[in-house]
């Protein structure tokens, strides 16, 4: 049965006890591929913008991990990655944790269970992606739904939306307005990601897949597509790890970091924000029963009645959603729901008439584990 809660006593916004919330960007090209800044440059604009990681995926290289350009910049803890394609160029997969490249040699079964075999962490990119106004950019989706063993997907690529949003007539104000064009995940790819997650855990993640690309506008007008800096006020990762990258002025090591970024991302606690309709930071998405708490991306293997809380900085209409379906929604700034039904629940906070957070579910399963 579901149900909600006429009134309940406030609850802390840091109620995720041990948890500490990081920020970043997730899907970066550098000029190892096409981008077209360096990753220390690149680096130095996130630490302007207060960004705790960046996450590099350059085409079919891992060339910047072997020379060593994985590490801390300043107080921003970088990880390169590579983004896979098959031999037509469809199916890209971005894969971290990966110290070899897998040839675009190959068709996406292969590199997804590689990827797999190796350790890696790896996600299936702009699954969705549908558009026509240029032969040189054309659209690259994920067909290959038979495929299993990937890690994530990613829900949301703010570049495929501004890309799918471009005809000829709006394509300057779009070039200088990149940010306006941020609106809402595929949803399909929604629909897609909360069947996955009844089955088994498939982290969602927001990429800002950046490049940086330079062009003459109408063939003499020198522009910046989708500069990096702007970018970094687009979509945003927030992770939850055990503990704080940094304490004062001191750092982690780049090992026990970078082993708490992807911990955090392959159990599922994170969400992703779009920073221009306002800071998600403190957005917390958790449920309760028997004395259990459980954070965003947990599975819960024991049949019971659970409580479910949203608790947000800024005002919002946030629902929450069960299977897919809306099933209460508010107005403002916290909601809490019970449910004794299996199934996939997450929450989507929007603000302006746009998308703002997006969690990662905490799934009841309604089985004892292992069943």
């Amino acid at each position: 049965m579901l149900r909600g809660y006429a009134a309940l006593a406030h609850k802390v916004i840091h109620r995720m006890d041990g948890l500490h919330e990081i920020v970043g960007a997730f899907h970066l090209h550098s000029e190892y591929s096409d981008g077209s800044l360096s990753i220390p440059e690149i680096a130095e604009l996130a630490d302007e913008k207060a960004l705790d990681f960046l996450m590099f995926s350059d085409h079919n290289t891992l060339e910047p991990k072997r020379r060593g350009l994985e590490g801390w910049y300043g107080n921003v803890l970088v990880l390169i990655g590579c983004e896979i394609n098959d031999p037509q160029n469809q199916n890209h997969y971005l894969a971290f944790r990966i110290d070899e490249e897998i040839e675009p040699t190959v068709e996406a079964n292969v590199y997804v269970r590689k990827v797999r075999e190796l350790g890696g962490f790896g996600v299936i990119a702009h699954p969705a992606e549908k558009r026509s106004f240029s032969e040189t950019y054309p659209p690259y989706p994920w067909t290959d739904w038979d495929v299993d063993g990937f890690d994530g997907i990613e829900i949301w690529n703010q570049l495929s939306e501004w890309m799918e949003g471009v005809t000829r007539r709006n394509i300057a104000w779009r070039i200088f307005h990149p940010l306006r064009s941020i609106r809402f995940p595929v949803e399909d790819t929604m629909h897609r990601w909360d069947r996955f997650n009844l089955e088994r855990r498939v982290v969602g993640l927001g990429g800002i897949d950046v490049h940086g690309f330079k062009i003459k506008l109408f063939g003499f007008i020198p522009v910046e597509i989708y500069p990096y800096k702007v970018q970094f006020r687009s979509i945003r990762m927030h992770l939850l790890t055990r503990k704080p990258l940094r304490v004062h002025q001191s750092r982690l090591s780049f090992d026990e970091a970078e082993t708490l970024v992807y911990d955090a991302l392959s159990e599922g606690r994170c969400f992703i924000s779009n920073f221009r309709v306002g800071d998600a930071q403190n957005f917390r998405f958790w449920a309760e029963g028997e004395g259990q708490t459980w954070a965003m991306g947990s599975r819960v293997h024991e049949k019971m009645e659970l409580s479910f809380f949203v608790e947000t900085p800024l005002a919002g209409d946030i629902r929450l959603l069960w299977n897919g379906q809306v099933v209460h929604r508010v107005s403002g700034k916290s909601l809490s729901w019970r449910s004794d039904m299996p199934g996939v629940y997450r929450t989507e906070v929007l603000r302006m008439k746009r998308g703002w957070i997006y969690s990662n579910p905490i799934v009841n399963t309604g089985l004892p584990d292992g069943s």
